[in-house]
């Protein structure tokens, strides 16, 4: 990872906490943010995501508050005797995260996260019995099982006596700030990502308040990502006397902060990541006052509006395919693919392997492949696979591109730029350029800009653009192959799911 060495770094310096599901990580920056040698000056620990053949995917309570002191632990260790002081830590988390709390803050539930479906069927029974579009116009997210109004709803129903016991209901963040800090508050960010904000009035929503029974009390108070917090607990100062005068900014999302990071900042750039699954995110000049149905409006902070549509589907739809089928190497792979000509296999896919979020946000969805003759062959359906999820990112593009300024590009980032021919199908779909975003630490990187913006120290609005890379250009003919193919696509999904 490219860095720059601790001597040619100057104060102040940020730590920047990114929470993923699978890890914690620390990384050290400076007042320009630059990321200091990443290679020697970093924490990370493993966490074990809990899951079942139910849905379950939680969180030992206490299990992700243990990795963040075991990374901080790690790189202040790491800087003894070479830095005397931090001035700043910043933090970022997987969102729609939720944890129930008794009076004394203890923990009476696991900590739940958006990849828990089994509040799937209260979802379902929200969606029934509210007008989803006014719900999304409000709250800026649609009913589904990731956010908590369903999660809520299913603890309530499900476990009627523990959740009449829950003093306070918190996002990770909030946890994590009253374990060091000793305050309660929520990011704007953060609670964006809930379902249960006003996204206009930056309140609590009363109508989901009144239907899970909730009080005021109970959730914790919204607050802006900054100015940072100095109040970092005793005992910790004196665990981390590198630490002990340095402001704490609120747990910003994940996702907002990769699109700082990776400069996305305004409406010019739009973020496509492809990981494991895959969103598409923009940070429009104005909060939009209607936002396209089947997408989200989040929030970077209290100023800056974030939207966009993540998918369940990335990496994971690559990685099933190339296991399942038993295909040659990816390399090998690669080099059929780069062959093969748009579409021409007559298959359609909707590649539903862990349900649907944008923009239909069915949790019943389930992957289907339909066209099968006897001619098919598995590179065929792998190619079909690849397609699939580049058609649902160009039914969020198609939804996203108007919020865009006209001269707009698209930065992509993740593990898929390792497949230049999956890279070169997106843009195909989409009709647009895609470039490449050589940025190691996007997250993190974004945190630590934010925290820097905060202190005075830099400029979001005249942010330097991360190393960017190689160019996808589309091509026409291909493009109107693709349009023909999300209309087959599109026309699958009304018959199987209305």
């Amino acid at each position: 990872m490219p860095g720059i060495s601790l001597t040619q770094a100057k104060p102040p310096f940020i730590l920047a906490i990114d929470i993923g599901t699978s890890s914690v990580r620390a990384l050290l920056y400076d007042a320009s943010c630059r990321i200091i040698e990443p290679e020697i000056y970093f924490g990370r620990a493993q966490v074990a995501l809990q899951t079942d053949v139910t849905g379950m995917a939680v969180f030992e309570p206490l299990a992700v508050p243990k990795a963040v002191v075991d990374v901080v632990d790690s790189l202040l260790e790491k800087l003894h005797g070479k830095v005397d002081t931090i001035q700043a830590v910043a933090i970022d988390t997987f969102v729609s995260s939720m944890i129930g709390l008794d009076k004394n803050f203890s923990p009476l539930t696991p900590l739940y996260t958006y990849a828990d479906t089994r509040c799937a069927k209260d979802a379902q029974y929200l969606r029934e019995n509210y007008n989803e579009s006014d719900i999304h116009d409000r709250n800026g997210c649609m009913i589904h099982s990731s956010y908590l109004p369903a999660r809520l709803r299913w603890e309530k129903r499900t476990n009627p006596d523990r959740f009449n016991s829950v003093s306070h209901w918190w996002s990770l963040g909030s946890f994590l700030s009253q374990q060091f800090l000793g305050c309660s508050n929520v990011s704007v960010s953060t609670a964006s990502w809930t379902g249960l904000l006003d996204r206009k009035k930056l309140q609590w929503d009363h109508v989901w308040m009144q239907e899970l029974g909730l009080k005021q009390e109970q959730l914790p108070l919204i607050s802006d990502f900054g100015p940072g917090l100095p109040n970092l607990k005793p005992e910790w100062k004196k665990r981390w006397p590198t630490l002990a005068n340095a402001l704490w900014f609120l747990a910003i999302g994940d996702g907002a902060a990769a699109n700082v990071g990776s400069g996305c900042t305004n409406d010019r750039n739009i973020a496509l990541t492809i990981g494991t699954t895959a969103a598409m995110r923009i940070i429009p000049s104005v909060i939009p006052e209607k936002i396209p149905l089947g997408l989200w409006n989040y929030r970077v902070d209290a100023k800056r509006p974030l939207v966009g549509g993540a998918l369940t589907e990335g990496g994971n739809v690559h990685e099933w395919l190339l296991k399942s089928l038993r295909l040659p190497e990816p390399s090998e792979c690669e080099k059929l693919l780069l062959q093969m000509k748009p579409a021409a296999h007559g298959l359609s896919m909707l590649p539903f392997f862990a349900g649907e979020r944008a923009p239909g946000w069915r949790d019943d969805a389930s992957a289907t492949l339909h066209g099968i003759r006897l001619n098919t062959k598995p590179i065929d359906i792998f190619q079909a696979g690849l397609e699939a999820v580049a058609l649902r990112l160009g039914q969020i593009y198609r939804r996203l591109s108007p919020l865009a300024h006209p001269d707009h590009r698209i930065l992509a980032s993740g593990g898929f730029l390792n497949s230049p021919a999956w890279a070169q199908i997106i843009a195909n779909v989409l009709g647009k350029p895609i470039t490449a975003c050589l940025e190691p630490e996007a997250t993190s990187r974004g945190i630590a800009w934010l925290a820097l913006e905060s202190m005075g120290k830099l400029d979001l609005s005249v942010s330097q653009s991360p190393e960017l890379g190689c160019i996808y250009e589309p091509n026409p003919d291909a493009h109107l192959v693709y349009q023909e193919a999300l209309l087959a696509q599109e026309d699958l999904y009304k018959k199987l799911l209305g």
